[in-house]
């Protein structure tokens, strides 16, 4: 590992949060916390930001002066559903739009406990409704990392509900996709997680405010229980060492035995959605893959691959 990647690592473990059924988490003030740690993550000067209203959901716009400008990506953040933000998001958000050559659309989705279960796949929802309006479908590409990998997922859920155009693919970091299975990495990995603690418990009373096991299965809040029959392709990517990571290999795995078009791409040893930390050397090279399947998705060949891809043999292309 990268000695960028284990200050990460530490730094993000120190801060771990934790929760513990019946006690006061005083979100707003995580929240808080979360904005002052992030506050120097900033995007690049050259990306150009503003804010639009899609319906009653605040968009934020990151554009690049070189990019195309008919096609967008659709990024939406993690955070547990409770914590996390288009303004912490920024780093990355604008890598995108510098880098990776592609216009951003980060919806400001509602979070839980205030606004619970369904208030953020409404929102995320709206957003790509709001771009159909300016985009074709096929040149949209939905992103997002740890529960904003859920929302992806969600959205693609709600398109299909709707009947609507399908984007051109979904790519999620390290999605959660369902929350009343204890999977092998939820008890291997809690040594090696640095961000994630008892993900399940909190989001079955918090967002989901619940614990009916049979409400809990929702799709459109597990995803892993919806129907991905006419969806666009999917790409996940998780660590081999994060608490998630089971939640991308079972949503791979009934993809494939579906026939639906989707990769996988794992990678040893990296923190819980390294890749939005682009200083990190690993997710710099890795975004590549990133950049790889943006590319074939506006330009409608991407295409599924039956077993997991491991990033440490790929040369950013595959």
């Amino acid at each position: 590992m990268s000695i960028t990647h284990s200050m990460v690592f530490t730094f993000c473990k120190k801060g771990k949060r934790r929760y513990v059924s019946g006690q006061d988490q005083n979100y707003p003030a995580r929240r808080a916390e979360e904005e002052k740690q992030n506050r120097f993550a900033s995007a690049p000067r050259s990306v150009r930001i503003r804010r639009v209203q899609a319906g009653s959901v605040t968009v934020e716009l990151l554009r690049y002066p070189k990019n195309p400008t008919d096609r967008i990506i659709l990024y939406l953040h993690g955070g547990g559903f409770v914590v996390g933000s288009v303004k912490t998001r920024r780093m990355f958000t604008g890598y995108l739009a510098a880098k990776l050559g592609y216009n951003v659309a980060a919806p400001e989705y509602r979070l839980a406990p205030e606004y619970p279960f369904p208030a953020a796949p409404q929102d995320c929802f709206a957003a790509y409704r709001a771009l159909l309006k300016e985009y074709a479908p096929e040149h949209i590409v939905l992103v997002g990392e740890s529960a904003g990998g859920n929302l992806v997922l969600s959205v693609l859920l709600q398109i299909r509900q709707a009947g609507l155009p399908m984007p051109a693919a979904a790519l999620c970091f390290s999605p959660c996709v369902q929350f009343d299975k204890t999977l092998p990495s939820y008890l291997e990995n809690r040594s090696t997680e640095a961000m994630v603690d008892d993900l399940w418990t909190e989001v079955q009373e918090t967002y989901l405010g619940i614990k009916d096991s049979a409400a809990v299965r929702d799709p459109l809040a597990a995803p892993y229980y919806g129907s991905f029959a006419g969806c666009p392709p999917i790409c996940l990517w998780a660590s081999d060492s994060e608490v998630l990571r089971d939640d991308s290999l079972l949503l791979f795995e009934k993809l494939k035995a579906e026939g639906h078009p989707c990769r996988l791409y794992l990678r040893k040893g990296m923190i819980h959605t390294w890749l939005i930390i682009p200083t990190i050397p690993e997710a710099k090279k890795d975004l590549k893959t990133v950049k790889d399947c943006l590319d074939r998705a506006m330009e409608g060949t991407l295409r599924g691959c039956a077993d997991p891809i491991r990033l440490e043999d790929c040369n950013g292309q595959d």
